[in-house]
């Protein structure tokens, strides 16, 4: 698992854009992403459409343990936008972290320490939106970097941003910490413009071997996906700035070259259609000293969804009620992290990895 870490200190140069879209084309190329808003403002939070109302729903909750010395279930937080694109979002006291923790020791390794024991393995990339400032959350971002894309648009402005990030690691390797990858992003680029296409050639001389070579246009439908609540690939598929974001995407990880981006929507819970007609399906399993329990299985693409998470009940059974139409479905639990078969049920099939799928037969009507 890899962490690309979006930043700038100075706003409107696309970050966020970047960072939803960046994010979605890995996941529209097959790669599994987890996309993490740390700017208080939770602008890539509001861009897809997420809605949060407490803190403990977002990403506040992963520096709030540290405060606590409690722990947090990450699936609990996670948002599954896409088949292979999940979300922790944002909330405004987020801005209050930096007060509350910035002198405590370690406080500068606490989001590297949720990314190395927390973040489940499962994921290629974890994508991170960082507030428009160096300040604590776009360090703690920064030191759990394996890679930095910073964006610039065509102003001197955004190119301050290059010597204070390497001070940046210049500090943090003397900590210990890993160097990470830096790659600047062209953004917001009118091609028309005689200015804009000087600032190229000088930001080229400038910048050396660290400017990527994708450029990400200007282009109104990347303005009118975020109005919509939606990605670039959802909103304008055969935009410039979809194809543009589907270039990053290819130069960052070169594996996916000729990849298209083919965002598939999260498995939807089967409703009543025509003649067939969902049947509510209950699963139970007795887990007493588990934390949390979660449901999956064919019906949701396997997925780890907070709407799946089980029910505990007094006596340590953990419930969960889902409508399925007739057919038959494969499925697990997922008990404090780890995968397991319904003791309860005598009818599976052997997985590719090893292990066991319970089965299910669902006949309705």
């Amino acid at each position: 698992m890899k962490v690309i870490a979006v930043t700038n200190q100075k706003g409107g140069c696309g970050k966020t854009i970047t960072s939803i879209n960046l994010a979605s084309a890995l996941a529209g190329m097959g790669k599994k992403i987890l996309l993490i808003d740390l700017d208080p403002q939770a602008h890539a939070t509001m861009a897809l459409g997420i809605d949060i109302q407490e803190p403990s729903e977002s990403s506040y909750a992963l520096f709030e343990s540290f405060i606590n010395k409690k722990e947090f279930d990450t699936w609990a937080l996670t948002h599954n936008k896409h088949r292979n694109l999940s979300v922790i979002g944002s909330h405004i006291s987020l801005s209050t972290i930096e007060q509350k923790i910035t002198s405590a020791k370690d406080a500068l390794r606490i989001f590297y320490n949720v990314v190395e024991n927390k973040i489940p393995s499962e994921y290629d990339y974890v994508v991170v939106d960082t507030p428009p400032n160096l300040g604590f959350l776009t360090l703690n971002a920064i030191l759990s970097a394996d890679r930095l894309v910073i964006p610039i648009d065509v102003s001197i402005f955004s190119l301050n941003a290059v010597e204070q990030i390497n001070k940046i690691l210049e500090i943090s390797e003397g900590m210990g910490f890993k160097k990470p990858e830096i790659n600047f992003l062209i953004t917001l680029f009118d091609g028309r413009s005689n200015f804009a296409k000087e600032f190229l050639q000088k930001t080229k001389v400038f910048l050396k071997g660290n400017l990527l070579s994708t450029i990400i246009r200007s282009n109104i439908k990347l303005r009118e996906a975020v109005l919509y609540k939606k990605t670039i690939f959802e909103h304008a598929l055969y935009a410039n700035g979809a194809k543009d974001y589907a270039s990053l995407a290819q130069e960052i990880v070169p594996e996916l070259k000729g990849e298209l981006v083919m965002l598939e929507e999260k498995a939807a819970v089967p409703q009543e259609s025509g003649e067939m007609k969902a049947l509510e399906t209950f699963f139970k399993l007795h887990a007493p000293d588990a934390k949390n329990v979660y449901l999956v299985g064919t019906f949701n693409n396997w997925t780890v969804d907070s709407s799946y998470m089980m029910k505990r009940l007094e006596d340590g059974t953990w419930i969960k009620n889902v409508p399925l139409r007739s057919g038959t479905y494969y499925y697990k639990f997922i008990v404090d992290g780890k995968w397991r078969e319904d003791p309860s049920n005598n009818k599976f099939e052997n997985d590719k990895l090893g292990g066991r799928n319970s089965v299910l037969l669902v006949k309705t009507g």
